[in-house]
């Protein structure tokens, strides 16, 4: 499970594509056009605000070269691909192409075909999920019973006020591990209990 190169491709094809993950906290996109972009398995989404109510999770593709449209986290008004200047507006419709004339009678440019492609975005406690399998349960169903328990402490009013990312360089799975085994704190962290070398 943990070193076999096969285990892991099935991880890519079998779990990440179908699991709910969080991606952000909705406070980090807090305005029309705020965006974060979530990396997981090798694909890229672009979560954003697209309406003051409404989140977006896109594929963080372009429709014509796949090339990346957004990178890290930020503002923007539309969807600009930096190869040919193709435009998508924040629901992810097609607005230009460059020499439309050139593809006029070309299979599968056309508006809907031009789309951003999207995947399923839900909230929960203030957190924004995303999930590429258009068949996946609800959220509120995968994350069932969890919210009776938690939904009493509104964590959906708490606000983070710093977090940090590290790549660790090992399979997923010892790292979350590592996160429930709270007994390894003593050692590897003395810090957290006042000592010092």
């Amino acid at each position: 499970d943990y070193i076999s190169p096969e285990f892991l491709q099935l991880e890519n094809e079998r779990l990440w594509p179908k699991a709910w993950q969080m991606a952000c906290r909705e406070e980090e996109i807090s305005k029309v056009g705020d965006y974060v972009t979530y990396e997981i398995a090798g694909e890229s989404l672009v979560v954003m605000r697209v309406a003051p109510n409404q989140i977006k999770s896109f594929y963080n593709v372009c429709t014509h070269r796949g090339r990346r449209l957004q990178e890290g986290f930020g503002h923007a008004a539309n969807f600009y691909c930096r190869y040919h200047g193709w435009t998508w507006n924040l629901q992810g419709e097609n607005t230009y192409i460059q020499d439309p004339e050139d593809w006029h009678g070309c299979p599968g440019v056309d508006k809907d075909s031009l789309r951003l492609r999207e995947t399923r975005v839900d909230t929960w406690g203030g957190f924004v999920f995303v999930n590429m399998d258009p068949e996946a349960p609800p959220l509120a169903e995968y994350l069932a019973p969890v919210q009776e328990y938690l939904d009493p402490f509104e964590i959906d009013k708490m606000r983070y006020r710093w977090y940090v990312s590290v790549k660790v360089p090992s399979n997923w799975k010892v790292g979350l591990e590592a996160f429930h085994e709270g007994s390894h704190v003593y050692t590897t962290h003395p810090q957290e209990r006042g000592v010092s070398d």
